[in-house]
C-alpha cells in the first residue's frame, strides 16, 4: 500500500492544469478588451507568461506539421516586431512609446498569436467564452466612456458644439469640443480626439452578427447580452456623430451586413471572398498610381501627373483630400534611408524629404512606413495576407459554429478595415503621446484570434467531425 500512494505522489500532471490556464487566458482577454490606456508593457509580460503556460498544458497535443505551418506566419510577424523596436521613430521622438514598450513589441505580438494558436489545443478554452469576455469587457469600457463623456457634454455635442472652443486661462482648446470626446486612458478619464474614441463602440457594434444567429428560446441569456451590447454600441455612435466618424460608420454597416448576408445565405458565402479580393485589387490599383504620383523626381512619369491634375475628379481622388495628400509625401523618397527602416529622430528639418520631420496619415498601413520603415511594413503585409486567407479557410472548415466563426470575422476585418479609414497615432489632445497601431489592444485581440483560427483551419474534415462526436458523447456522460 505504501509503494502505491508513493508512486501515486510522484505522478504530476500538467493537463490537470488546463482549466486554471484557461481562466489565465480569459482573465488576459479583458484586460485587452477593456484596454488599460497605454499598458503594452502589461499586455507583453502577459502573453509571455501565458504562452508558457498554455504551452505546458498543451505540448502533448500540438502537431509537428500544424506549428511548421504557423512559423509561416509567425516569422514576418517577429521581424515586423523586430524592426519596429529597432526603430529610433518609436523610442525617442516627440510622444514615442519609449524604449521599454519598443522592446517588448515582437514579444506582445508573436505571443499573442502563438497563444491563440496553442489555445486552440485545450479543450477548456472554448471560443464561445473568448468572445464574450472580449465584447463584455469592451462594452463596459465602452459604457464608461460615454458615461464621462456625457457627463461633460451631450448627446449630438459633436453637431451641436462643432464650430466652439473651450477657453483656458484666455486660450482656446487646440480642438473644437465637436472634435473631441473623454476616455478612460488607463485609469484616469483623458480628452481624445472623436476619431479614435468612436473606434472602439464601432467595434462593439459587430457584436450584432451574433443576433442573427442566436435563438432566443434556446439561450435567452447570451442572445441578450449581445442585444444590449449593440444597444450600447449604437447609443454611442449616435450621440457622438460626426463628419469626421460618418464616412467610418457607412463602412462599419456596409461591411457588418456583407459579413451577415454571406453567413445567412450559403450560395452567398462566395459574395464575401469575391468583395475581399475585389476591395484588396481595386486598394492595391489606387495605392501603385499614387506611389507612381507621388514620385515627382522620375521624369517619364510627368504625363501622369499632368493629366490626374488636369481632371477634378482624380485630382481629388490622388492628390486633395486628407488622405492622399499626407500619403503621398510620406511615398516622396519611399526608398531612401528615410523610409526603409523607419523615421529617423532628431536633426534639421532640411535633412528630411520635404522639410518634414515626421508624417502621419492617420491610416496604419502607410504610419508603419513612418514607424517601422519600408521593410516593416512589406513583412507585415505579408504575415497579414498569409492569415486571413488562413481566416477564409477556417470558415469554410473549421469545425467551430458559424456564428462563432462569423464573429470572428467581423471583429477582425473591422478593426483593420475601419483603423484603415481612421486611426489617430496622437489621440491624447493635449499630448503628443503616441498610440500606435501595432501596441493597440484590439489589434493583440485580433492576432490572439487570428493564431487560434489558423489552426483550425489546419484541422481536416474528418478529424473534425471526429470532435464534434466526442464533444457530443461528452455532453451524454455529463447528462
Amino acid at each position: 500500500m505504501e509503494e502505491t500512494q508513493v508512486k501515486e505522489k510522484k505522478k504530476f500532471n500538467l493537463a490537470s492544469y488546463a482549466p486554471v490556464v484557461g481562466f489565465l487566458c480569459l482573465e488576459t482577454l479583458v484586460f485587452c478588451g477593456f484596454y488599460l490606456g497605454h499598458s503594452f508593457l502589461l499586455y507583453a509580460i502577459l502573453a509571455i507568461v501565458l504562452t508558457i503556460l498554455l504551452f505546458l498544458v498543451t505540448f502533448r497535443q500540438i502537431k509537428k506539421d500544424g506549428i511548421s505551418t504557423f512559423v509561416f506566419f509567425l516569422f514576418p510577424l517577429l521581424v515586423f516586431g523586430a524592426l519596429t523596436a529597432l526603430s529610433s521613430f518609436n523610442t525617442n521622438s516627440i510622444g514615442g512609446i519609449g524604449l521599454v514598450n519598443s522592446i517588448f513589441v515582437p514579444f506582445g505580438l508573436t505571443l499573442f498569436a502563438l497563444a491563440g494558436f496553442l489555445s486552440s489545443y485545450s479543450k477548456t478554452v472554448k471560443i464561445r467564452h473568448v468572445l464574450l469576455v472580449v465584447y463584455i469587457s469592451l462594452g463596459v469600457f465602452v459604457l464608461i466612456n460615454l458615461l464621462i463623456t456625457m457627463f461633460y457634454y451631450v448627446p449630438f455635442y459633436t453637431i451641436i458644439y462643432k464650430n466652439s472652443y473651450i477657453v483656458y486661462d484666455g486660450k482656446p482648446s487646440v480642438l473644437p469640443i465637436g472634435s473631441m470626446a473623454y476616455m478612460l486612458f488607463g485609469f484616469q478619464a483623458k480628452e481624445v480626439t472623436i476619431e479614435y474614441w468612436t473606434l472602439f463602440p464601432a467595434l462593439l457594434f459587430t457584436s450584432v452578427i451574433q443576433l442573427f444567429f442566436i435563438k432566443v428560446k434556446e439561450n435567452k441569456r447570451e442572445f441578450f447580452i449581445y442585444l444590449a451590447l449593440v444597444v450600447l454600441a449604437s447609443i454611442a455612435l449616435i450621440f457622438t456623430l460626426s463628419m469626421k466618424t460618418l464616412f467610418q460608420d457607412i463602412i462599419l454597416i456596409i461591411g457588418t451586413g456583407i459579413i451577415i448576408l454571406a453567413s445567412k445565405v450559403k450560395k452567398s458565402r462566395h459574395v464575401l471572398d469575391g468583395m475581399v479580393i475585389a476591395f484588396g485589387a481595386l486598394f492595391g490599383l489606387f495605392i501603385l498610381i499614387l506611389f507612381l504620383y507621388s514620385q515627382t523626381s522620375w521624369g517619364f512619369l510627368d504625363g501622369l501627373r499632368n493629366f490626374i491634375n488636369s481632371k477634378a475628379i482624380l485630382s481629388r481622388l490622388f492628390k486633395t483630400n486628407r488622405y492622399s495628400d499626407k500619403v503621398v509625401v510620406i511615398f516622396q523618397d519611399l526608398f531612401s534611408s528615410f523610409k526603409l527602416f523607419g523615421c529617423p529622430v532628431g536633426g534639421y528639418a532640411y535633412q528630411y524629404p520635404n522639410g518634414v520631420r515626421q508624417i502621419l496619415s492617420d491610416i496604419w498601413l502607410f504610419d508603419n512606413l513612418m514607424s517601422s520603415g519600408l521593410f516593416g511594413a512589406i513583412f507585415f503585409m505579408i504575415a497579414l495576407v498569409l492569415v486571413i486567407r488562413r481566416l477564409f479557410i477556417y470558415i469554410k472548415n473549421g469545425n467551430d459554429e458559424d456564428r462563432h466563426k462569423y464573429q470572428i470575422a467581423g471583429f477582425v476585418l473591422g478593426y483593420l478595415a475601419l483603423s484603415l479609414v481612421l486611426y489617430d497615432y496622437t489621440p491624447l489632445v493635449n499630448s503628443d503621446r503616441m498610440v500606435p497601431f501595432f501596441i493597440s489592444a484590439p489589434l493583440l485581440i485580433c492576432l490572439y484570434l487570428l493564431g487560434y483560427t489558423y489552426n483550425k483551419s489546419l484541422i481536416k474534415v474528418e478529424e473534425a467531425q471526429e470532435e464534434k462526436k466526442e464533444e457530443k458523447e461528452d455532453e451524454v456522460i455529463k447528462i
